[in-house]
């Protein structure tokens, strides 16, 4: 078997809390990475869409970027920063940054403009990943970005950039899961919740937590029965996180919003106080989804609701 570049671990986005007036709360901030490494997971990251690197400002990456490196070190765990933006300038600027405060593992996309052609594609990480040969990246392959990169794009990628060390999908078409898993098997592929279930029989996918963090400790025994091979545990837990996601969009509504919407809700049910508000223009979540979610939890499936202290 192929030895994959990148450790076999739990993922999690560290949403970024904004008061109404869009000013970064970073005591919030530092509380929900606190909490999470609190329930097991130690490898974090921040500026996916959830995190909404798509939306923030230089300035408030900056300081975001500094809070989260210097939070993370505290807390003895691995920081990964993200770089969304249509400029490969700002990207290779961005990344930049991170490195000179000690960051050595970045998540990146594809720019969303347009849809980039296989050239397109092969210069962007020629840029990127060729520009910083020290640095570790994995990919989030994403359909905003205007295209999803299937196993046998990623071949040649990973054959001339060996620090391209994973990857990471949102989506659950198991055939890509399968290429991925098979044909790639050098790149650490973190799959969401149900992606990952399917996934597993087939190879050792990373688990990208997104659903489960309304309570970190859960989320690991998800992960853990996975590793042991305790299928009927593994199968029990994914039953609620299927029911789980399906209630969260019902709550949502069925218009498309932009992933941090779903985000926020779930980093309100572990902590209570943490702000619903996304950076304009993005719509945010309403106090009355949240809380229809919430009950739908404590009525359901308890286990998953966080204490407003952290604890679960």
């Amino acid at each position: 078997m192929t030895a994959a570049r990148y450790r076999r671990t739990v993922l999690a986005t560290c949403c970024v809390p904004w008061t109404d007036a869009d000013r970064f709360d970073e005591a919030s901030f530092r509380g929900s990475i606190a909490r999470l490494v609190a329930g097991g997971i130690n490898d974090l990251y921040i500026f996916g869409t959830a995190g909404e690197g798509h939306a923030v400002a230089t300035s408030d990456f900056e300081r975001i970027t500094r809070t989260f490196l210097s939070e993370a070190h505290a807390q003895g765990v691995s920081p990964m920063v993200g770089v969304v933006n249509v400029s490969i300038a700002t990207v290779v600027e961005r990344i930049t940054f991170a490195a000179g405060l000690g960051c050595s593992t970045f998540q990146i996309s594809l720019p969303s403009w347009g849809t980039m052609t296989d050239r397109d594609v092969r210069a962007f990480f020629d840029t990127v990943c060729g520009q910083f040969p020290t640095l570790q990246f994995l990919h989030y392959n994403l359909a905003r970005a205007g295209r999803i990169l299937r196993a046998a794009d990623y071949v040649p990628i990973a054959g001339d950039h060996p620090n391209l060390v994973a990857t990471k999908y949102g989506g659950g078409d198991p055939e890509l899961i399968a290429g991925l898993l098979l044909q790639v098997p050098m790149l650490r592929h973190f799959l969401t919740e149900l992606g990952f279930y399917a996934a597993c029989p087939i190879g050792e996918p990373g688990l990208l937590a997104s659903v489960a963090t309304s309570n970190a400790a859960r989320t690991r025994q998800y992960y853990d029965a996975a590793v042991a091979g305790d299928l009927v545990r593994l199968a029990s837990l994914h039953r609620e996180l299927a029911a789980m996601l399906v209630e969260l969009r019902a709550c949502v509504g069925t218009e498309p919003r932009i992933d941090g919407t779903y985000d926020k809700i779930v980093a309100k049910v572990a902590e209570p106080d943490f702000p619903l508000h996304l950076l304009p223009p993005w719509e945010s979540p309403t106090e009355s989804s949240y809380r229809r979610y919430r009950d739908f939890l404590v009525a359901n499936f308890p286990a998953w609701v966080g204490e407003p202290d952290g604890r679960h």
